[in-house]
């Protein structure tokens, strides 16, 4: 049995003449990739210690005979950031995507989001010089984004979306903490794991 009037970029013929959607006429999970949540601790009076944590990538590519309307999904592990006085540190996530037939690798360098905390007071010094001792902890739960535009694929395109967790701040203290006060001094992160996740919609 034949159907004429059926566009089979639509709809599936199965062997017995039954007629279904094709599997991509539907919102769709397509693509994942995920990264390990990583610990660290820094030096408490270290100055600069920026870094960069981890960067990872996600790509998909339309091997379906329609459009595509694609997104990205980021989502986040509970995070912890630790900082002690006179230092402002946090997380900052940043992203990047690059679409078409051959896309190259994004560079993840658009800010999305930062998460961090940190105390103007100061700490002891030397001698008789005395200023305020501070320490702050900052937790987030697990939460997710939409991370990017929707992006329209041909056949045949690729999207590639990456992010970059880094470690930063606006303020790293310098000087030596008082040695009463240097063992309950902390400088540390926690990221938590992150996945990233590509869905798709048929443009119809």
């Amino acid at each position: 049995m034949t159907y004429p009037c059926v566009d089979p970029d639509d709809f599936l013929v199965n062997g017995d003449g039954a007629l279904s959607p094709q599997p991509y006429m539907q919102w769709r999970h397509v693509a994942t990739n995920s990264a390990a949540s990583i610990q660290k601790s820094y030096n408490t009076n270290g100055g600069n210690q920026a870094e960069d944590l981890l960067t990872f990538q996600v790509a998909w590519t339309n091997q379906n005979p329609i459009s595509m309307l694609v997104y990205a999904l980021l989502t986040r592990g509970g995070s912890d950031v630790q900082t002690g006085a006179r230092t402002r540190a946090f997380i900052a996530t940043y992203y990047g995507q690059a679409s078409g037939a051959a896309p190259a690798d994004p560079a993840a360098s658009t800010l999305i989001g930062r998460t961090g905390s940190g105390v103007d007071g100061g700490t002891y010094t030397s001698g008789t010089t005395y200023a305020r001792w501070a320490t702050t902890e900052v937790r987030q739960a697990e939460h997710s984004q939409v991370i990017g535009p929707f992006t329209t694929l041909a056949p045949g395109d690729t999207l590639k979306t990456s992010v970059r967790l880094r470690w930063d701040a606006d303020f790293w203290e310098t000087l030596p903490y008082f040695v009463a006060g240097s063992a309950e001094a902390q400088l540390a992160v926690t990221t938590g794991a992150s996945r990233l996740d590509l869905y798709a919609i048929p443009v119809l």
